[in-house]
């Protein structure tokens, strides 16, 4: 950066740019709103919740380590109402040789109200009609 002339500076910012787009590649691991699974739900309106990634994640990594990418997914087996859409439910980590190059949240996809007398006996006999339809 301490060249004498524009032009060394610039031919140095190139030897720079050369060697990072030889020697590294972007690697994207989520996207905003991508679906990860459904996470059960205890004393909720409804049995699970979809569980989505919060943004878009990647990282320069060098070129051939794409492959060694390894993801920690780090979330409860259950969720316990009520719940709120974009409530973080846990996180999933990435990492390289076992250190971490990146973390993502995990949200809620949507509401999921807790389970009162009211909307437990609608449930219960809602359950019961559709048994005992004999379809």
């Amino acid at each position: 950066m301490r060249g004498e002339t524009s032009g060394i500076r610039f031919d140095e910012a190139k030897k720079l740019l050369d060697y990072g787009f030889s020697n590294f590649e972007y690697v994207e691991y989520s996207k905003k709103g991508d679906k990860l699974k459904n996470l059960p739900v205890r004393k909720g309106t409804v049995e699970s919740v979809q569980v989505l990634f919060e943004e878009n994640a990647g990282t320069l990594v060098p070129k051939g380590k794409s492959n060694s990418i390894e993801t920690n997914i780090v979330l409860p087996d259950t969720v316990q109402a009520p719940i709120a859409k974009g409530d973080i439910l846990g996180e999933v980590q990435f990492m390289i040789n076992g250190e971490t190059i990146g973390n993502v949240n995990l949200i809620a996809d949507n509401d999921v109200k807790k389970l009162n007398l009211g909307n437990m006996i609608v449930f219960t006999l809602r359950n019961w009609f559709l048994c005992c339809r004999g379809d």
